[in-house]
């Protein structure tokens, strides 16, 4: 009769094979009943035929195992040996010995209580042993390699990569506590790719459990562990195999590693637990070489910028001592004018001209036209002429014609009478009436609509409106200043405005010269915008780079002053302390785009017409065009992609997403 040799534990259990069908499993009703995770309730069987005994996985979850090969049906051979798990179960044959005695075949030496092993129970030994030999090779390999790396980003990467592989895990992922919280540091597959949203991708539970204790997990089947099966992201995840380990520093536990598999059951043991947990030791160590590295890094760094930074305070000082010598000539020139006008910034000729002009334009009670592109500050020289006039204590009210139709603007404008039309359930007064001895600012004047300048020509002309609805005028005193970025002159010629109009509000033009035809003006005001708005916005001191100001200088400024005004205040919102030209914006910085990098490489050698190209475009150009070239080379892989242009990946993937390149495919 034939025998099963059932190894587990240490200890050493026989089954006789009488019955035609012998059944292995987890199952307490089974033939050779067997106690480990990783084998099924009824896992494999062993059927009796007239040709000998068969071995038959019936759709075990982990697999049957016939000397260390996944079988599916085999014949058995005396000393196979049968591997479920952590058990083992050798085949032993009885054969007929000449005298007529009867004795078991396939005895071997690692079967307890036995004398002898046969080849291939050496075999299946040497085997272990090589396998064995490998790993060790492999974890001696990779901790070698993780001492030698000193980037910590790169480091943090490499420690994952190398987990993976000596386990044959799918995934793994680097937890670590920040802020009170656990944080995703490192996500990697098997293929050394990172893992987009990996915080929906791991048992939560598992993770904090391991932080929380220090106590290491290895599961062999999540789904039917009672430790974990009753933990919700176990079901929705599908999670099989899992290893998570405690990542300690100096004693203190700073988060976790955690390796799974989500396509098979029984990937990990007992020996892969303590195999990570060494692992995880030696990468502590390393981790925290490669930080106290960094941190000397960064110390010398901190003390260059420091250097840097007081460089840049003396040019600052050097800066206030030209801006205070600036303010007595300014106060010098204001001597010189009869009103004060310190709202409007600038020392240039073309702008006092501009207040002198205003001198006299304050002096008297028509009608003025303001003219100069958008964003010069016209609505502020309005304000200048009547809070410097003799109108100063009545209102000053302000009505952009471009932002209203003509019925709109009108009841605006003249105000109306109840029942004018449906809404109207109360009387309300115009802009006219309300300015009624001060001032009314009619901006965009030149897009008013042909009607409305109709009825503007009639009220300059008899000082008097006449509300919407209603029947008797009401006289007004208003003192009209327009302003147009627009040639009125010219759209009377096109007759797109009325000339007599035309005559009525330009009794006295005011010219504004544009933000590029005074740039001795644009330091002055660069400074004024970042005093007032710091102040403003209660933010602690600022001040430029030495190389700002003659950025801002050097620009056209489409937008004038008021394009000035909103990039000061974004460069307050972006910065510390010192404004740097890093931060500009990018029609500002005149980087340019680079997506005329790729239309062919970018020649190092100096232009041959002798232009002088920019530097900052042309080092990007060439960054960008190397970049494609390592990915193309790569196959699009941008661990090796980094390599090959001597960066980390995480600055790789940096500056693919600084380029636009993040969705590009390289093949």
């Amino acid at each position: 009769m034939s025998n099963l040799i059932v190894i587990a534990g240490g200890q050493r259990r026989e089954f006789p094979l009488e019955a035609s069908i012998t059944t292995i499993g987890r199952s307490k009703e089974s033939s050779v009943p067997i106690e480990d995770q990783r084998a099924s309730r009824r896992h494999c069987q062993i059927e009796k035929t007239s040709r000998g005994y068969w071995v038959v996985d019936t759709g075990s979850q982990n697999g049957t195992y016939l000397n260390g090969t996944l079988a599916t049906r085999r014949l058995l051979e005396p000393g196979d040996c049968i591997e479920i798990g952590d058990v083992r179960i050798h085949f032993e044959k009885e054969v007929e010995r000449d005298s007529g005695e009867t004795a078991l075949t396939g005895t071997r030496s690692d079967v307890p209580g036995t004398p002898e092993a046969t080849p291939e129970s050496k075999a299946d030994e040497l085997l272990r042993l090589k396998r064995e030999r490998g790993k060790l090779l492999r974890l001696v390999r990779v901790i070698h390699d993780v001492n030698s790396e000193l980037d910590p980003e790169r480091l943090l990467e490499l420690i994952i990569d190398a987990a993976i592989e000596i386990t044959d895990a799918e995934r793994g992922f680097l937890i670590l506590m920040e802020r009170g919280k656990l944080e995703f540091k490192v996500a990697r597959s098997f293929e050394e790719g990172s893992i987009d949203q990996p915080e929906f991708d791991v048992s939560w539970s598992i993770a904090a459990q391991v932080c929380r204790t220090g106590e290491p997990v290895v599961i062999v089947n999540a789904q039917n562990d009672d430790r974990f099966k009753a933990h919700q992201s176990v079901e929705v995840l599908g999670l099989r195999s899992v290893i998570c380990v405690p990542f300690t520093v100096k004693g203190e536990i700073l988060g976790t590693a955690y390796l799974d598999n989500r396509l098979h059951k029984g990937v990990f043991s007992e020996d892969d637990l303590h195999v990570v947990e060494a692992f995880a030791h030696q990468a502590a160590v390393a981790l925290e070489k490669a930080r106290l590295v960094n941190e000397l890094k960064q110390s010398h760094e901190s003390i260059a910028s420091l250097n840097e930074e007081l460089k840049g305070q003396v040019q600052a000082q050097e800066s206030e001592l030209d801006e205070a010598h600036a303010r007595l000539k300014a106060s010098q020139s204001e001597l010189q004018t009869k009103h004060n006008y310190r709202n409007i910034v600038g020392q240039s000729q073309k702008m006092q001209q501009v207040f002198r002009l205003l001198d006299k334009v304050i002096e008297s009670d028509v009608p003025v036209l303001i003219h100069g592109e958008s964003g010069t500050g016209k609505e502020l020289v309005a304000k200048a002429i009547h809070f410097n006039g003799d109108r100063k204590d009545k209102s000053f009210v302000t009505e952009n014609c471009a932002a209203l139709p003509e019925s709109l603007l009108e009841s605006e404008l003249f105000g109306f009478v109840r029942g004018a039309f449906t809404g109207a359930n109360r009387d309300k007064k115009g802009l006219f009436e309300i300015a009624d001895g001060g001032t009314l600012f009619l901006d965009e004047v030149g897009d008013m609509s042909p009607g409305m300048q109709k009825k503007l020509l009639r009220v300059l002309q008899e000082q008097e409106i006449r509300p919407v609805g209603g029947k008797a005028p009401v006289r007004v005193d208003v003192r009209i200043i327009s302003a147009s970025n627009k040639d009125l002159k010219e759209l009377v010629a096109e007759g797109e405005f009325r000339e007599d109009l035309y005559y009525r509000l330009q009794v006295l033009t005011v010219s504004l010269p544009p933000l590029r035809a005074r740039r001795e003006d644009i330091p002055l005001l660069a400074r004024h915008f970042l005093e007032k708005f710091t102040a403003d916005m209660k933010l602690g001191r600022r001040i430029f780079d030495g190389d700002i100001l003659g950025i801002f200088a050097a620009q056209e400024w489409p937008g004038n002053v008021r394009q000035l005004e909103n990039e000061i205040k974004r460069l307050i919102a972006l910065s510390d302390h010192v404004i740097t030209a890093d931060l500009l914006s990018p029609e500002i910085s005149a980087c340019g785009s680079v997506d005329t990098a790729f239309e062919g490489d970018v020649s190092l050698s100096p232009a041959k017409d002798g232009t002088i190209r920019d530097l900052t475009r042309l080092v990007e150009s060439v960054e960008s065009q190397e970049i494609v070239r390592s990915l193309e080379k790569s196959s699009g892989n941008k661990t090796k992609a980094a390599e090959l242009l001597g960066i980390s990946r995480f600055t790789l993937q940096r500056k693919l997403e600084k380029y636009g390149l993040s969705d590009r495919a390289f093949a």
